[in-house]
């Protein structure tokens, strides 16, 4: 702005110089306008060499400074109908366009003022008809320049605001790209919405396990992950995004959409939610809240949601995806059970909570007696839909904090957290009891000793099952 004005001072110089070298009205008063050459010269440098520094004050007193040395010109010019006059037209149309329509309308009352002024110290003739056509004429082509203007600077934001959503999604999707964790992908989704919207706080809501009703699975500006929203939520914005499909924005308060839906953890006072669809179908709900003063939130914003949320979508189906590839990897394919894999980690994981709380923990491996004679009169087929059947069986038999794994052929790890000996060997007998088809098995136990390691521990409940095998099979023995 400063650099445009000492330009405009400049160039007024410049011509008003050309002015007085080239033929003029004789009633030109040469001495007083070439001080006024100077005085433009000198302000123009001043503003170019300080462009850097000045506030926007000294930009507007420069600005009515101008406006006073067009006026000097004029007066000293002795016709209030000269050329000089255009100048006033350089002023309003630089103050509409850097200032807006507030100061530009002062600005151009003080050109009106400083005009009229000059009208009737020089005694002009016909002064209002000549003020109204200059003054209008210049307020003309100045509103229309403001315009302009404007809609330069409206362009120019939403142009930028394009380019900064594109560039958050672009950001997301190099993190879906690079990183295999949903929740932390989910966390760029709402920062690139927060960033995208202005909001104060952005939340992904997915389906609970239960299905009873959503859950916060990442979130950003407000500390509100794993925030439960049941379907019984009454006035949600979330719930009905989610349940009609359809985007919703709301201003907030009272018993409008949303207002129970975080209660005291984020205090809003509008929401938008954009649907988060996966093959045509609602699977979560993209939602940015803001606090404070009502929002515009225009095409750009909603936009920029709606690309989100397709990236949402992408992450919750990968996140579902490496769910079910991750419980494939753990889970022996025949009989549901954890492998021996997943039982590794299980067994780890096991003695570090009974270590932490000081707990009792039993460890059995069971076999089942003679299957491969099962097998050989009833068919491989015959012998695998006994084992799936067998571990429906078992399984039902077990507490939820028991682990049953299938450990490889007809053999059987279980680990007991939380049972003594006896209650272990008590367990085993039942299982053993319930064993289908008139088969029957062999278990060693033995509880942890608190030192010994997962590989000791099962080593000495394997060594107990030798123990029953060879004490005639179809028993129990704690090692």
């Amino acid at each position: 702005m400063a650099l445009a004005l000492g330009a405009l001072f400049v160039a007024g110089a410049v011509i008003g110089g050309l002015s007085l070298l080239l033929p003029h009205p004789s009633g030109f008063d040469g001495p007083a306008l070439w001080s006024n050459v100077g005085l433009a010269f000198a302000g123009g440098l001043a503003l170019i060499a300080l462009h850097r520094v000045l506030p926007m004050w000294a930009i507007q007193v420069a600005v009515l400074v101008g406006t006073l040395v067009i006026t000097r010109a004029v007066y000293y010019g002795h016709d209030a109908s000269g050329f000089y006059t255009v100048w006033y037209l350089w002023v309003g149309v630089y103050a509409l366009f850097f200032f807006g329509r507030r100061w530009g309308a002062v600005h151009l009352a003080a050109i009106g003022a400083a005009y009229a002024w000059a009208l009737v110290v020089l005694d002009s003739s016909t002064p209002i008809a000549r003020w109204v056509v200059t003054i209008g004429s210049i307020a003309v082509v100045a509103a229309l320049v403001g315009m302009l203007a404007e809609r330069l600077r409206r362009e120019t934001t939403a142009a930028a605001n394009r380019a900064a959503n594109l560039e958050a999604v672009g950001e997301v999707a190099h993190q879906l790209a690079t990183r295999s964790d949903p929740r932390a992908v989910g966390s760029a989704v709402c920062t690139a919405a927060l960033n995208a919207t202005g909001a104060s706080a952005a939340v992904l809501w997915g389906l609970n396990p239960s299905g009873s009703g959503l859950v916060a699975t990442a979130a950003a500006g407000a500390e509100i992950e794993r925030t439960s929203l049941p379907f019984i939520t009454p006035n949600s914005g979330a719930l009905q995004a989610f349940t009609t499909g359809a985007e919703r924005f709301s201003v907030l308060g009272g018993d409008d959409d949303g207002a129970q839906e975080l209660g005291p953890l984020l205090r809003a006072s509008a929401g938008l939610w954009q649907p988060v669809m996966s093959k045509e179908a609602v699977v979560g709900v993209l939602a940015v809240y803001w606090r404070g003063p009502l929002p515009a939130v225009g095409d750009e914003p909603r936009q920029a949601m709606r690309l989100l949320a397709l990236e949402a979508s992408i992450a919750i189906e990968r996140g579902n995806l490496l769910g079910r590839l991750q419980f494939a990897a753990s889970t022996d394919d025949l009989t549901g059970l954890h492998d021996r894999r997943a039982w590794n980690a299980e067994l780890r994981r096991g003695l570090a909570r009974a270590e932490r709380d000081r707990a009792p923990l039993c460890v059995a491996v069971l076999d089942l007696d003679r299957f491969k004679e099962f097998n050989d009169q009833h068919g491989h087929q015959a012998g695998d839909r006994f084992l799936k059947q067998m571990a429906g069986i078992w399984s039902t038999e077990l507490r939820g904090t028991d682990v049953l794994a299938r450990h490889g052929g007809e053999e059987f790890a279980l680990a007991m957290p939380g049972t003594t000996i006896d209650s272990a060997r008590r367990k085993l007998e039942r299982l053993c009891a319930a064993t289908p088809e008139g088969q029957t098995c062999s278990a060693g136990v033995c509880a942890w000793d608190g030192e010994e390691g997962p590989e000791a521990l099962l080593a000495r409940a394997d060594g107990a099952l030798y123990d029953a095998k060879a004490a005639g099979r179809n028993r129990v023995i704690a090692g």
